[in-house]
């Protein structure tokens, strides 16, 4: 069983335990997730099993699209609904400065993570430090805003949905969004309702996939390792040449192509390998071998 779940994540659990939960009812040990999501959010979060577990890192790389719930007046040290409470300030703010302040986030900009965050220092991730009472200072990232339009304002709340790229942390930008408008702010709900070209209308629900493992019937909802690579241009490779790809060997392509990797494939279509530029011209050489 190798491929790709899109689970819709309930709230309440860490992206690990729904790992977890595959994993036990698939019985396999090979499952990983891409794009982690707090515990309190809800929305798309990508399984994979088996050999997909090879492409977490391309499938992690997609832009995400969220609907966000922010609430207005109130800081928290986590910058979400779970944390404790820091500052609580008055609102005093019109539609017009809200929509304004939303529109200056739009475009490549640094971010910096919240304290309480999965990012690792000396191996152990933040929030842990930040539990024990240690000064935390993030460093800022590189992160980029498409577009963010407001959805609704019903104060102290704030509806809003974003597309941003990959690293972007939606607490954080919950809690500049507060800053911006003078009365603070945290995050009140979360839900990604997109990753990439996966989205929330196709996702299953937890249950649905638990059942459908337990009960063998889970085939159905799994999508193949490529759906995670059709960023990447394809080639089909003759049935000596798939066997030299398989074996490790490089292949000499004199057309162009314009993506940094290439899918391989084998005459009926199945996977074969994932390919990057040699060092000699018009080479291409196995990144990924993928067993058929």
């Amino acid at each position: 069983m190798d491929g790709i779940l899109n689970v819709n994540k309930p709230a309440g659990m860490t992206s690990h335990d729904v790992v977890s939960v595959v994993r036990k009812f698939s019985r396999r040990k090979r499952v990983g997730h891409a794009g982690t999501l707090d515990p309190m959010a809800t929305g798309v979060l990508l399984v994979c099993l088996g050999q997909a577990t090879r492409v977490v890192e391309y499938l992690s790389d997609h832009d995400k699209k969220y609907r966000a719930r922010v609430r207005l007046g109130i800081e928290t040290d986590t910058y979400d609904a779970t944390g404790a409470v820091v500052a609580e300030r008055a609102i005093s703010v019109a539609r017009e400065q809200i929509d304004a302040a939303l529109r200056g986030f739009i475009g490549k900009r640094s971010q910096l993570p919240p304290a309480y965050s999965a990012i690792k220092r000396a191996g152990v991730p933040l929030y842990k430090l930040a539990r024990q009472g240690n000064p935390i200072e993030t460093a800022p990232r590189a992160i980029e805003i498409f577009s963010i339009d407001r959805v609704q304002v019903a104060l102290p709340d704030v509806e809003f949905e974003v597309h941003c790229s990959k690293g972007t942390y939606i607490r954080s930008l919950a809690h500049d969004l507060g800053e911006q408008l003078g009365c603070g702010a945290h995050l009140a709900a979360l839900t990604r309702i997109a990753s990439g070209p996966f989205t929330l209308d196709e996702a299953h629900a937890l249950d649905e996939v638990r059942d459908a493992l337990a009960d063998g019937y889970a085939e159905q909802f799994l999508m193949p390792i490529d759906e995670a690579l059709l960023q990447f241009e394809a080639i089909v490779l003759d049935p000596a040449t798939a066997q030299r790809i398989r074996q490790g060997n490089p292949l000499i392509c004199a057309r162009a192509y314009s993506s940094s990797l290439l899918r391989a494939y084998a005459a009926d279509g199945a996977l074969i390998a994932l390919l990057e530029r040699g060092s000699a011209p018009d080479e291409w050489k196995p990144k990924k071998v993928f067993v058929s």
